[in-house]
């Protein structure tokens, strides 16, 4: 009984898997039309290599936030010019749109402001 289960759910996850292409890639409809949509954009976390000095980082909204100023062990250091902020690497996403990468942080920048105004960090000296 339970062999005749198991080959049955077997069959069942064959017949429901995409087909395999040549190059041994899967080959999905549904998936190739998505894709190719100009209005869908692809997410990924990012690594800390690629958080270098003067990186432009956005919110999740599209607002500009700042720059990378510098990495601060698990942390990103943001300047925007006026002030910095402290957000942990875990924060932040890169997304492909329009075929370029852009850098962004899960916190809002509204956000982003009231904490720096609130945690004890000042506004950069201006020089």
């Amino acid at each position: 009984m339970i062999k005749i289960m198991l080959f049955a759910a077997g069959a069942a996850l064959a017949a429901a898997s995409p087909t395999i292409a040549q190059d041994g890639t899967t080959v999905d409809p549904a998936d190739n039309a998505a894709l190719n949509d100009p209005n869908v954009m692809t997410v990924r976390n990012v690594t800390r290599t690629e958080m270098a000095h003067g990186l432009q980082i956005f919110d999740a909204g599209g607002k500009p936030v700042g720059m990378v100023e510098r990495m601060s062990g698990n942390d990103v250091i943001i300047s925007s010019g006026t002030r910095e902020y402290t957000v942990p690497i875990t924060d932040f996403y890169a997304y492909n749109q329009h075929g370029q990468d852009y850098f962004a942080t899960r916190t809002p920048k509204a956000t982003l402001e009231a904490q720096s105004s609130t945690s004890g960090t000042k506004p950069i000296a201006m020089r």
